[in-house]
């Protein structure tokens, strides 16, 4: 099997989605995380701990334009088309010198300004060479709007698993570009782990993980700080956490709160307390941007935010829901850093359009791949995602209500009426009649079983038979839609038996 490495968001986190279809043909690297933007793909390429799966891709995957429209959308921590811009300018440069199949996936997300900054996508890789699958012109251009605007961030894991297939699938056909583009003056970008730094004080050490993350957590509190010293060069650009229990467990939801608290505040200042940064990231993984420039010098620290300096930047998902307690620790991954280089030149934004559409050059188009959501949109698996997002409390209200009324209507098709109440035989008949049908049961074995053979034939084309087994199949398989599934599959018997 072929080696692929997904970069991306929570789309490409979830489990039945995009990664679960390219797992059916490829072995999948998958470093997404949700909540972040292009950044975070960036900043993945350059960690220690990937370089070999990098190495080893015969393609790299990445999507990151629906967060990016996100983090342009958000009034708390609103990211300009700039800076977007710069960010992306940054990633797809850095994958074009890894001379690699490179695909970019555009998804469907119809919020401010979500042409412009899908726009910036299309005019890199039409730059750059990179393949590309366009879902959200795909939606455009087959009308299906309305239906991808139902399902906002994520769209159905069926339809996402599906592209997935899609793409691994046909693997050969993502080539490496051919573009030759001279004079890239990138910045040197470096991930500082606290493991790399000079520390002060004890640190607890922890390894939170589960199915997708594996991370080493250094713990900063109130008697421990970490320095920057060594990296005078750089400024911080990120910073990525992973906010845990006391005892150093994960919370198990995403907006779970922490034994005291809901989020965690770290300060950066020189040893003469003049803050120059406080950040607040929510307690789960996550990467966090730092807008505000804090250029490294030799008395630059980190610590606890101890000593209650003001928030000047919080993540986007820190306030959610209402932060009202923050920890008194914060557990660090590590630091992103960028050493600027004066030769390099971004492009100017004035170039993106914000009202067309650009085209995607036809030789590096993969969109056809999609599938054709009209040829599996009447599939059970699709209609139970549907109808299971449109109604999320459908289940409930079978179960409560639709199932004990199915349950009785079957029954009561299936069990024949109560006999007439007869006269009670006295213990000498019943003794008598006991005798009787032992002396003949060897007689009636062999007709008795011929007999119930044929009633079990006949009792199969009945329609009450066919409704329980519906239902028992239904009733097994009910985390997976079974109830409803039994609905359509209801009508489809008494057509059936109609005929």
């Amino acid at each position: 099997m072929k080696n692929i490495v997904l970069l991306g968001g929570s789309n490409s986190v979830m489990v039945n989605g995009l990664q679960k279809g390219l797992r059916e043909y490829a072995n999948v690297t998958n470093l997404a995380l949700g909540g972040t933007t292009s950044i975070q793909n960036l900043y993945e390429l350059y960690r220690p701990k990937n370089q070999e799966a990098i190495k080893n891709a015969d393609l790299i995957i990445t999507e990151s334009n629906i967060n990016d429209i996100d983090h342009h959308l958000c009034k708390y921590k609103q990211f300009s088309l700039d800076n977007i811009f710069e960010e992306l300018f940054y990633l797809y440069t850095k994958l074009y010198l890894l001379h690699k199949p490179i695909c970019i996936i555009i998804l469907p997300l119809y919020y401010d300004n979500y042409r412009v900054i899908n726009n910036m996508h299309r005019f890199l890789a039409n730059y750059y060479g990179f393949n590309i699958v366009d879902v959200n012109h795909y939606y455009e251009e087959n009308s299906l709007v309305e239906f991808g605007k139902k399902f906002s961030y994520h769209q159905m894991n069926v339809v996402s698993r599906n592209i997935g297939k899609g793409i691994a699938k046909n693997i050969d056909k993502f080539k490496a570009s051919d573009k030759v583009i001279e004079n890239i003056y990138l910045p040197e970008f470096k991930v500082l782990t606290p493991q790399d730094m000079k520390r002060f004080g004890d640190f607890k050490i922890f390894n939170p993980k589960n199915s997708v993350f594996n991370e080493v957590v250094y713990r900063l509190e109130v008697d421990n700080y970490l320095s920057f010293k060594g990296y005078e060069e750089y400024r911080i650009i990120g910073i990525h956490s992973w906010n845990l229990n006391k005892n150093g467990d994960a919370m198990r939801g995403f907006y779970s709160a922490a034994d005291n608290g809901r989020s965690a505040l770290v300060s950066i200042y020189d040893m003469f307390n003049s803050n120059l940064g406080t950040i607040e990231t929510p307690t789960f993984n996550i990467f966090c941007h730092i807008k505000n420039e804090i250029n490294i010098t030799s008395n630059l620290i980190v610590k606890s935010n101890k000593d209650n300096f003001s928030i000047t930047e919080s993540h986007m998902f820190s306030w959610i829901p209402p932060n009202d307690t923050t920890l008194p620790y914060f557990d660090l991954i590590a630091f992103f850093l960028c050493k600027p280089n004066p030769k390099m030149k971004l492009f100017d934004l004035s170039i993106i359009p914000s009202d067309m559409e650009i085209e995607i050059d036809k030789d590096i188009d993969r969109s056809y791949l999609i599938p054709n959501l009209v040829f599996f949109k009447d599939s059970m698996e699709f209609i139970d995602e549907y109808i299971g997002h449109l109604y999320p409390n459908i289940t409930k209200h079978i179960d409560s209500v639709l199932t004990p009324q199915i349950i009785n209507k079957t029954k009561s098709e299936l069990t024949p009426p109560a006999p007439k109440p007869t006269p009670q035989p006295t213990p000498q008949e019943l003794e008598i009649k006991s005798l009787k049908e032992a002396l003949s049961k060897k007689e009636k074995d062999i007709s008795s079983l011929e007999i119930n053979y044929q009633k079990a034939l006949n009792t199969k084309n009945h329609l009450s038979y066919k409704l329980g087994q519906a239902l028992i199949k239904a009733n097994k398989n009910w985390y997976k839609g079974g109830y409803i599934k039994f609905i359509f599959e209801v009508m489809r018997i008494k057509k059936e038996h109609r005929k």
